[in-house]
């Protein structure tokens, strides 16, 4: 096991008698013999430490008392013998005083590791001290700095990642763009052993995929196989997870229109050849489809039983108190039966619209939000544009004193939806409306604000990710930070719990800075 020390800067201060004829000199002879000896000396006082920790520590101070006659090897000898006992010490406690005793400890490279990718995600690198191989990574993109860190030492990132839980190695991971994910799962499959079979890698991801959040990307199937079996790791587990990644995008796309059958041979040949140099090249159409059975054969779930979801809507929920649900529910419970359970449906679109129409088709399809608003997740989007299109216009004329009016064009274009996707025209017009109010109450509780757009407190705001985690007592979210995160902090919107419509409670909190 390899152990290296960096001492970034060392200052030596030596005191003499008053009388002392030459201290300058003294003060010089020291320097050169640290200089000279410290770095021999260091190699041989640590050549018996055998631990894995990582050590930050931001000052030390030693004290050595010695004759102005000194060896100079000896002093640099007697130098590395005191840091290396305080070196001792610190690991022992363990790094217990936190940052602000000027120590830090982490019990292994990859936890070490880990933490910094994650601080890496949460763009709060530079603000610690004890993170400092992020100084060397300022100047790149964060999807690239985070795939530097990666792949540094493949297999290290590959097992820090594997360290994290499925939540928070999904918030490091769904930072990178495309083409950094395939990076750096290039990078993972190089590292690992080249002897799998397809079956057995696809096997493993299948029971993967049942503690992972929804839609899991091909990085994060790698990972989850690794976490369940480290030996799988190498070209054919990262086919797999490709594989995998793509046919659930292809089945999830059937099942929202309505064709879970249409999964044809062809388009198996065709996610076959984006791993033609792995170990796959040879098998044949028959052996894939009987390898990647878990996922042909999955249908959309009538329950949402997964234990970890990231949403890119999760600023969405500090709107919920301004939705205006019990409003909704009150003017609804006087319409025809047939309409009566529309109150959580009409809250559930107008939420959505508050992300813009260019994102409300996938936020009709979005299973953990349709859970929080007790909807039936296995319907098909367009099930849910019928209902809101049989409302009738006098029932949603009805919803009017509600509304808050489209009083800017930039307002319209964000908020007022495809007549396609909502049903109706009188369907687009009220959801917008009702879109509108609530971020206009939402406004009102931010200091120094007035009526800020639509689209702007989407974009400085409400357009963040949420790592959603249910547990045994209920939800916690936890948020990234917006471009103007000074302002949730001063109102505190993003703190607490929140309700939701189906009667949960979700305990939300903020990435630390």
């Amino acid at each position: 096991m390899s152990t290296s020390i960096i001492i970034r800067r060392l200052r030596i201060r030596g005191f003499a008698p008053r009388d002392y004829p030459g201290p300058t000199e003294l003060e010089q002879r020291l320097i050169d013999a640290a200089r000279s000896y410290l770095p021999q000396a260091l190699e041989h006082a640590m050549s018996a430490w055998s631990s894995d920790a990582v050590l930050r520590i931001r000052r030390l101070d030693l004290d050595i008392t010695l004759d102005t006659a000194f060896d100079p090897q000896a002093f640099g000898a007697s130098l590395a013998r005191a840091i290396t006992r305080e070196l001792h010490r610190a690991e022992a406690s363990g790094g217990s005083g936190g940052s602000s005793s000027g120590i830090v400890c982490y019990a292994s490279r990859q936890i070490y590791l880990a933490a910094l990718l994650e601080a890496l995600a949460a763009k709060s690198a530079a603000d610690h001290w004890w993170l400092g191989d992020a100084d060397g990574l300022r100047f790149l993109s964060q999807p690239q700095a985070i795939r530097t860190t990666l792949l540094a030492e493949a297999r290290l990132g590959l097992e820090a990642l594997a360290s994290l839980s499925p939540l928070r190695r999904a918030v490091v991971l769904r930072t990178l763009t495309p083409l950094e994910a395939d990076r750096v799962l290039d990078g993972f499959a190089r590292a690992g052993a080249p002897a799998a079979s397809l079956a057995d890698c696809v096997s493993t991801i299948a029971t993967a995929v049942a503690v992972l959040p929804e839609g899991a990307s091909a990085p994060e199937l790698f990972v989850g196989g690794f976490a369940q079996r480290p030996g799988l790791a190498g070209p054919a587990l990262a086919a797999a997870a490709r594989l995998w990644a793509r046919l659930d995008e292809a089945r999830h796309d059937a099942v929202k229109r309505g064709k879970l059958d249409e999964l044809p041979d062809e388009l198996v040949r065709s996610l076959l050849t984006l791993v033609a140099e792995t170990a796959t090249r040879s098998i044949s159409l028959a052996d894939a489809r009987r390898a990647l059975a878990p996922v042909l054969s999955a249908s959309r779930p009538t329950e949402a039983a997964n234990a970890y979801y990231f949403s890119r809507f999760g600023g969405l929920l500090l709107l919920l108190p301004d939705l205006g649900m019990t409003d909704i529910g009150n003017i609804t419970a006087g319409w025809p039966d047939a309409q009566q359970d529309a109150a959580e449906l009409i809250g559930y679109a107008a939420l959505g619209l508050c992300a813009g129409r260019e994102r409300f088709a996938d936020w009709l399809d979005d299973l953990l939000w349709r859970q929080l608003f007790g909807l039936d997740l296995g319907a098909p989007a367009a099930a849910l544009t019928a209902r809101l299109g049989a409302i009738s216009e006098d029932a949603w004329a009805s919803l009017a004193p509600l509304l808050a009016p489209l009083d800017h064009p930039c307002n319209i274009r964000f908020l007022l939806a495809q007549r396609t996707l909502t049903g109706s025209r009188a369907a687009a017009r009220t959801l917008a409306g009702l879109a509108r109010a609530a971020l206009k109450r939402f406004a009102r509780r931010l200091p120094g604000f007035g009526d800020p757009s639509a689209p702007f407190l989407w974009d400085q705001l409400l357009g963040i990710t949420a790592a959603f985690e249910r547990g045994p007592r209920g939800w916690s979210a936890q948020l990234s930070r917006p471009p103007l995160d000074v302002l949730l902090s001063l109102a505190r919107v993003a703190e607490g719990s929140v309700p939701t419509p189906s009667g949960a409670r979700i305990a939300i909190s903020r990435i630390s800075p």
